[in-house]
């Protein structure tokens, strides 16, 4: 299994979740996704729910 299928960049993230890349590096930086940062930049892994979908109980 290849470690990189597992991860994205902002980018990446911020067409996936319908918002703007800065708005994913806000989230980064505040630790509400899943991220890592490499110098100037964050790689977050895949497969995590977009941020501030509340999960609803049925």
């Amino acid at each position: 299994m290849n470690p990189l299928n597992e991860i994205m960049s902002t980018e990446e993230a911020s067409k996936l979740w319908g918002v703007h890349q800065d708005h994913v590096k806000r989230l980064c930086r505040e630790g509400k996704v899943k991220c890592r940062k490499f110098g100037k930049t964050y790689i977050l892994q895949k497969g995590q729910p977009k941020p501030g979908l509340k999960k609803t109980a049925i």
